[in-house]
């Protein structure tokens, strides 16, 4: 069941990053440019540069988000469940593995 949970979790905390990163990347434009941001990569409403730039920002943001929304989300499971979210779990694992190959 844990994993079914953390999934759900993962899941709404990603798609609510990703809405609230667009939101804040669209206002951001607006403010700063006073226009509206970039359609897509064919918009021809702006040059290549603008939408080179609109893209590396809110490619930033949203993975930015993204990460920290997964973060806060792992927190509050570790928290809720006592136990690790078991993609971390497996992480842990893993990297224990290698370790004892090492030593």
């Amino acid at each position: 069941m844990g994993s079914i949970a953390w999934k759900v979790l993962a899941t709404v905390t990603g798609i609510a990053a990703g809405r609230v990163a667009t939101k804040l990347t669209t206002s951001g434009w607006k403010a700063a440019t006073g226009g509206k941001p970039p359609t897509g990569r064919h918009d021809p409403d702006h040059s290549a540069a603008r939408i080179a730039v609109f893209t590396l920002v809110s490619t930033a943001v949203t993975t930015t988000l993204k990460a920290y929304a997964e973060r806060k989300a792992a927190d509050y499971y570790t928290r809720s469940s006592g136990q690790l979210p078991p993609p971390v779990a497996k992480q842990q694992q893993k990297a224990a593995a290698k370790a004892a190959k090492k030593g």
